[in-house]
């Protein structure tokens, strides 16, 4: 399996551990689970933080659709309402690139970005799909003034076809938000934030078809990796990522004091 800051070439194995490691319950506490969504957490060696998992289903909603919907970077800003930048800098594989994504977070947090190393696989109509990623330390991207970088220690989707027009989508997350985050906010992530997303992300799915066929309606280059423009990875680029440098470097942000009734983190994510 791959390991954080290493360019990692996935075979079709690894995608199969990730789908068992989404769909097997043993070890996750479930801290949220309602309106066709579930949200559970489980500890990790790797980082303080627990691993998140989210599972919703979705009804009138194609695998296909929400694929798209999902990798769609240009229409993700229309709805995604925490993104602030993000776009590829490099291809690694026909079905693997390096990018940049940055979120704004509630005040008085500091805004966070990641560098990852993105990697999909399409097993084909009414079959699963995956789109996982990790941290790398791509030397055009360094660490930004005012903003705490943060590590995917693995992130990724699964969409599992439930009938023509419906999908089981799972999103797990073993990351670190980096700075000094109080528990509370935390675990508000979890309990308010990602129920709030898994709507938001549905509304998306209604709209993308329509958006689309005026957005470069043929272009994916998701599905047809002849389309990709960007150039490819140079491996000295690639630097080595260090954790305990990255997590220290951003460590004092002063975030642990601030108090929950100070933060409106319940509008933080509005679901229209």
């Amino acid at each position: 399996m791959m390991q954080v800051g290493e360019i990692f070439l996935p075979e079709d194995k690894d995608f199969r551990q990730f789908k068992l490691d989404c769909t097997t319950d043993q070890g996750w506490t479930v801290c949220y689970d309602k309106s066709s969504c579930r949200v559970s957490t489980k500890t990790n060696s790797l980082s303080p933080f627990n691993v998140l998992r989210v599972q919703s289903e979705f009804s009138g909603i194609s695998a296909e659709l929400l694929y798209d919907v999902i990798h769609d970077s240009a229409f993700r800003s229309t709805w995604d309402t925490a993104m602030l930048e993000g776009y590829e800098i490099c291809s690694v594989l026909p079905n693997s690139d390096i990018g940049y994504y940055s979120i704004r977070s509630p005040t008085p947090f500091k805004n966070r970005d990641f560098v990852t190393q993105r990697y999909w696989l399409d097993f084909g109509r009414n079959s699963e799909k995956y789109i996982i990623n990790h941290s790398v330390n791509h030397l055009r991207e360094q660490p930004r003034k005012n903003f705490v970088r943060g590590i995917s220690y693995l992130t990724g989707y699964l969409i599992v076809p439930s009938g023509p027009s419906s999908c089981t989508f799972y999103y797990m997350t073993q990351s670190d938000p980096g700075g000094s985050l109080p528990s509370w906010f935390v675990n508000k992530l979890s309990k308010v934030l990602a129920p709030k997303l898994m709507k938001r992300l549905g509304k998306a799915c209604t709209k993308y078809d329509n958006w689309k066929a005026k957005n470069q309606p043929s272009h994916k280059p998701w599905l047809y990796p002849e389309q990709m423009t960007i150039a490819r990875y140079i491996p000295s680029e690639i630097g080595i990522f260090d954790v305990n440098e990255t997590l220290t470097a951003s460590a004092n942000t002063g975030e642990a004091t601030v108090g929950e009734n100070t933060v409106e983190i319940d509008n933080f994510v509005k679901e229209d």
